[in-house]
């Protein structure tokens, strides 16, 4: 039993500690992550980096990338030196917009020395970001209802697919639509020939619906309400691991490249600027790569990191499927997103 006094003493030692802690978490970093199979290395990274330096605090936000990245954007717009985080994982889209909007600050290589390890074909421009990883975008479906597995895009618009087609709402590298512009005489400088088949497949009511989150296109696959969309190996892949009935199948035509890395947010102090890169240097070693290729799916993009003989065997990685896949220029993507926008606005989401 405590006696009254005790109990004042208890609180006060807790009030002391809390108040040292805070004293000793002197530089606050803000991570942002992908929700899902990306976030066990990220966080086991923080964790290490936080007992192995006590003076810092990382707090990690997971979301995504559509819709993390306009926020990131808006609040340096509000505070040049308040950043809403101080670095995160983006895919080469959010990459390219933001490098266009000055959003992200380049690395430095003497804090980020494994960036060298990165392979040449995807070391970016001044070292702003580190790409270091790749998923690739294909045939994403229900199992339980398609039992030969779709084998090319044009399987999106198969009468027998009608109204069990569902989309990713803009993302551009992960709805098909640059592909199939490109399979179909365009790509990126003409999207028309990607637009009028999919608002012409819009208006006979093949798409069931647009989704704006993995969780969403989960559901819609589990339940049997969508069959098939075109999307990315890395989230298929866990769903089908943890016993979901879903399959991604390679195109025949090829899949699509979706280059993903780190990004340094301007703004902050320099002390977050340099945990920050200390981090991201962290999860461009060997061993974090091949946790992220275990745990999400992903490929390395690293001169230092061969994938494991568990990993090496599937399909969707064999050196013919990376050699025939489709890299999309995303430069391009961003500057053009503004007016694919509208089109898909006016022409597919009207008709849906």
């Amino acid at each position: 039993m405590l006696t009254r006094r005790d109990t004042f003493k208890v609180a006060a030692a807790a009030a002391l500690a809390m108040t040292a802690g805070r004293a000793m978490a002197s530089t606050r970093i803000s991570q942002f992550i992908w929700t899902g199979a990306q976030e066990p290395v990220p966080r086991k990274l923080a964790a290490a980096y936080m007992a192995a330096h006590p003076d810092v605090s990382i707090e990690l936000t997971a979301g995504t990338n559509a819709a993390m990245y306009p926020k990131i954007k808006a609040s340096l717009e509000i505070g040049a030196d308040d950043p809403l985080v101080n670095f995160g994982f983006f895919n080469l889209d959010a990459s390219a917009k933001g490098r266009t909007a000055n959003v992200f600050a380049p690395l430095d290589k003497s804090i980020v020395p494994n960036v060298e390890n990165i392979l040449d074909a995807y070391r970016q421009p001044d070292d702003i970001g580190a790409i270091f990883c790749m998923d690739v975008c294909g045939l994403v479906y229900n199992t339980d209802k398609i039992k030969e597995p779709p084998k090319s895009w044009n399987d999106l618009f198969d009468p027998k697919y009608k109204g069990k087609v569902a989309l990713f709402d803009y993302y551009w590298a992960g709805n098909g639509l640059v592909a199939l512009a490109r399979l179909n005489g365009g790509g990126e400088d003409n999207i028309e020939p990607g637009m009028k088949i999919y608002a012409d497949a819009a208006a006979a009511g093949q798409f069931h619906s647009l989704y704006t989150s993995n969780a969403q296109l989960q559901q819609l696959l589990v339940s049997g309400e969508v069959w098939i969309a075109p999307y990315f190996r890395g989230v298929a892949l866990p769903w089908a691991a943890a016993g979901a009935p879903i399959g991604y199948s390679v195109p025949t035509e090829g899949q699509v490249t979706f280059p993903e890395g780190f990004q340094l947010v301007r703004g902050g102090s320099a002390d977050q600027a340099r945990i920050s890169q200390e981090i991201i240097n962290l999860s461009l070693a060997p061993d974090a790569v091949i946790d992220y290729c275990r745990t999400a799916s992903v490929l390395p993009l690293m001169k230092n990191v061969t994938l494991p003989a568990e990993l090496a065997k599937d399909p969707a990685v064999q050196p013919e499927a990376v050699k025939a896949a489709i890299n999309l220029d995303y430069a391009k993507m961003a500057a053009n997103h503004a007016a694919w926008s509208d089109q898909w606005n006016k022409r597919i989401k009207a008709n849906l």
